[in-house]
């Protein structure tokens, strides 16, 4: 079980905003390719961009795969420092899009 251990350290007001800041972009891109209903407008999108994190963050953890590593491959000069909020941007994208999906024929076409 310690595989699954989620590590909180350095968590700040400033992490915070920023991980409900990605959420909501991703859960809102996400809606927009699914041509999903909102869902609670904006607070919406950003709760599908947590979930969609948990989702497949967890499933990437309990299979041990890294995205920061396989993105950390690529020299991205001045964005190398933050390849760890592109790998979450990404799995949240990829978190929000499979669950929109599964709830597409339940909330409707947008």
């Amino acid at each position: 079980m310690d595989k699954l251990a989620i590590e909180y350290s350095g968590m700040n007001l400033g992490v915070l905003a920023l991980w409900l800041l990605i959420a909501t972009l991703v859960g809102f891109a996400a809606r927009k390719i699914v041509r999903g209903k909102s869902v609670f407008g904006l607070w919406g999108d950003a709760a599908f961009g947590i979930l969609g994190v948990f989702l497949i963050g967890t499933l990437l953890k309990a299979f041990s795969v890294s995205l920061t590593g396989w993105i950390a491959e690529f020299d991205l000069g001045p964005l190398n420092d933050v390849t760890k909020w592109l790998d979450i941007a990404l799995i949240a994208f990829l978190g929000a899009l499979v669950i929109r999906g599964v709830l597409r024929p339940i909330t409707g076409k947008g």
